[in-house]
Order: structure tokens, then sequence, then C-alpha cells
């Protein structure tokens, strides 16, 4: 079948639900105009809307929930983090994930669980009321994929009564949606460009960082993940590329909130970069190829498939869960183009992949950090060896040298990588439409929405049967 078919045999029951909620909530879903401002930076400029509104409305809660989770650390509780949403992955974290101090454990296990933990989480932890009976205090906010979005109509009733709210000790209001994208484009009732990675990302650096704050000024520390230069004695220090201890009596998530705002605001400086990926990425598509996200971990893979209100054309590609030595785990070939996520440029194991693609005549595109302490490392890295890189804003190593802590903390590089990877995906679109002469890629809706898997399953097997 081909693409150009795909919008229209869309359900009348889908298709109806973008409209209702324009009509219902005052307008706020009309159709962004093709033709005017480029999309990437129509999206840029509402997540940075979206940000700026949380910071404005949210601050005292995030202080708050800094506190807390200091508080559990201090007084040798666990915290837990639990499908904090921050897209289609565990928020930022990993084995080894640069500037991340070892303050969460990824998962919520009620039954491990104590009074006197905590836990931050999405209307997705089906548990709570247990868990707050438990003595568990809990941070929550709200998910496309919870009874706490707006929009809440519009999902199936089993996901309606999910809420986190009523059993939360603190909640941070997030203005998330039921259908999750921010873009509304002409031709497709689902909307595009999810914003849920960027704003999740945000908020819990926002928060860890004045975590690590306020534990330092009482004299305790946590590890700090990573390979970062050690700044643990001042002859150790490389003062080329050192910015000056924090301050203990000022709070740090003012300081990473504005630094996150100035490098996404970069995306205007690498707009002639992103017309060229979306350019590419378009050709491929018309041409009968794939576009796949790779990550080492999943961040962008976990962007790329099946997310909602994002494209069907693209698959996710995870290096944690296959080998780059095995020609059958990955399915690519010299049609696909491969976009390669990163978040420090000379990883063995994103090179060893960049060496498969490469090896298999793909064309790869590489987002992310280029630079180490602000300098591109000697020998191979990713970003020189791909055919196109977007990225010249992050750094792999985190923003804060927090006195006490070994290595600075809190990097912006996962959340500027998911800025890149929509504006991307938005460049993509965009290009798309042009060189097809007025076709619409397909976006999936939210699998919580009523008919949204029957939509989701349809989008895929459209584009699986080319």
């Amino acid at each position: 079948m081909k693409r150009r078919d795909a919008i229209r045999i869309l359900p009348l029951s889908i298709a109806g639900i973008a409209g209702m909620a324009a009509n219902g909530f005052g307008g706020e879903l009309k159709k962004d105009v093709l033709g005017g401002e480029p999309l990437a930076l129509q999206y840029s400029k509402k997540v940075r809307g979206r940000l700026r509104w949380i910071r404005e409305t949210q601050s005292q809660n995030l202080m708050e929930a800094a506190y807390a989770i200091a508080g559990t650390v201090e007084n040798g509780g666990t915290c837990y983090q639990h499908a904090w949403d921050a897209g289609h992955t565990e928020a930022d974290s990993w084995d080894n994930r640069n500037g991340e101090p070892e303050i969460f454990k990824t998962g919520f296990n009620l039954e491990k669980a104590k009074k006197g933990d905590l836990v931050i989480a999405s209307g997705q932890l089906r548990n709570a009321a247990e868990a707050r009976e438990k003595g568990v205090y809990i941070i929550g906010c709200p998910s496309s994929w919870s009874g706490d979005a707006r929009y809440v109509e519009l999902l199936r009733e089993d996901v309606q009564v999910a809420k986190l709210k009523p059993h939360s000790d603190l909640f941070i209001e997030n203005r998330a949606t039921s259908l999750g994208g921010l873009m509304n484009i002409p031709g497709m009732p689902a909307p595009f460009g999810p914003v849920s990675g960027i704003v999740g990302k945000t908020t819990i650096w926002m928060m860890l960082a004045d975590a690590c704050r306020i534990l330092a000024k009482k004299g305790k520390r946590v590890p700090v993940k990573g390979d970062g230069p050690k700044l643990a004695g001042s002859s150790e220090i490389d003062y080329q590329n050192f910015s000056g201890w924090a301050k203990l009596g000022d709070p740090l998530m003012d300081d990473y909130f504005e630094e996150i705002m100035k490098q996404l605001e970069f995306v205007f400086s690498e707009l002639g970069t992103l017309k060229k990926i979306g350019d590419m990425c378009a050709e491929t598509a018309l041409n009968g190829g794939l576009v796949y996200g790779y990550s080492r971990y999943n961040s962008i893979s976990g962007e790329a498939s099946t997310r909602r209100s994002g494209l069907a054309m693209t698959r996710g590609v995870e290096g944690s869960v296959i080998d780059p030595n095995d020609k059958k785990s990955f399915a690519g070939t010299k049609k696909d183009i491969v976009i390669m996520g990163i978040t420090k440029p000379d990883d063995e194991i994103d090179l060893a992949f960049l060496d498969m693609f490469k090896k298999r005549g793909i064309k790869v595109i590489s987002l992310g950090a280029a630079t180490r302490s602000h300098a591109v490392p000697d020998g191979r890295t990713v970003p020189k060896e791909s055919d196109i890189h977007a990225g010249k804003m992050c750094d792999t190593y985190g923003l804060f040298a927090v006195p006490g802590y070994e290595r600075r903390i809190c990097p912006t590089s996962g959340v500027v990588l998911d800025h890149l990877w929509w504006t991307s995906m938005m460049s993509f679109v965009e290009s798309y439409i042009e060189k097809s002469g007025g076709d619409v890629p397909g976006f999936y809706f939210s699998g919580a929405l009523k008919g949204g898997m029957e939509h989701l399953y349809r989008m895929r097997s459209l584009y699986d049967n080319d």
C-alpha cells in the first residue's frame, strides 16, 4: 500500500478526536500553519513556552521535592524513580550516565519499599494507594497515559481511573494532555511532536541539582556516575574548563533551567543542518527506506518506536539489547538511514554500531554531545565520522561542581538530544510534505486513547507493508 493512502482510511472515531479537543478547549489545538515559520522553530518555541510555564508556576513544588529527596537520602531511605514521564524511557538514567548522582533506583517495588522511602512517578504508579499507606512519600506528575492528564474524557475508561494526584504528597503539574503532541499538521488528525521527554528530563535534573546542593550543605554527598574529570582536590582540577564551585546558598535548579533554555534556543543556529537532515530522511522514506533512531540506551531508540505523536515510519534501535556483530540483530540496508543519538562522542559501543551501519552502506546522522569538557576528543568520534551532525550546544559532562562531589553533576545532553530528535523530525515531515507534493506521513495516537491502539496498529501495518 502506498504511504499517501494512509490518511484516507482512518477510523472516523479517531479522526474526530483532534477536532473534539480543539472545539472543547478554546481552540488550543488549532492547526499549525505550513509554509510559514519552519516547523522545527514552531515546535521549539512551544517547548520552551511549556518549560517557562512550569518554572513560573511549579518552582516551589520542585524545590520542595528537592528537599524531600535530600531528606530521604539523609535519613537512610531509598529514593525510587518509577515511570516519571520523560518520553519512551525511564527518565535520563542508565549505567555510567555521566553526571548522574546515585540517588534514584529505577522502578518501584512495593514489597521492598518501607516507611520513609520516596518515589517520583507519573500516573502509571498503579499501587500508589498502597505505597501511601505504607508511608512512602510520593512525588507525582501528570502523564498522557493517566487520568491526571488534560482532556481526560478522550482516554479509555481503564486509563481515566489511573490517577496519581489523589495519592501524592506533592504533585508537580506539567500540563500534559491525553493527546501528547504539540504540533497539529493539516491532513493528519493525530498531533505530532511529544514534549514529555524534554519536560520530564528537565524537571528531574532540576530536582536532583538542588537535592545534591542541600546534601552538600549538610556535609553529605553521594557518588556520581560516569567518567567525568574528578574535582576532589584543587590539584586535580582542570581550570581551563572549570567554572568554579557551586554556591551552596543559591538554588541550582534556576541555573540548570537557564542553561537548558539557552541550549534549546541554539536550534536557531543549526536550522540549516536540521533542514539537511529533514531532506535526507524524506528522500530515504520516499525511496522506500526506513529512518532508524539509534541510541546505546533507551532514549532516542524509544522516541523512534511507536511513540505517541511520533512518526509511523521510524524505527528504534537500542544498542544495549542487540549485538553490533550479529548480522541478524538489525535489518537495515543501504536503502535506509540511521540517526544516532549520543550523549558522549567516543563511546566504544556507539562506534561499533557506527561501523556496522557504515559497512552496510547506510547513511548516518548523529545528534548530541560532540565534546568532552567543551573540547573535541582526539581519535575517533561518532560526530567526526557521521555524514552530518547536530548538537554543538551541549557537552558530555554535568554542569555543576558541588563541593564534596567528585564529579560535575546534572548534564544537559539528554534534554538537548530529545529536542534535537524532534526538531529533526519536524524538518523531516516538512520536507516529506514538500517533496511528495502534499502527502502527510502518518503519526501515532496514544494507545491510551479510545480507539488509539486501533489507529496505532493501522498506521504500523501501512508502513510495514509498502
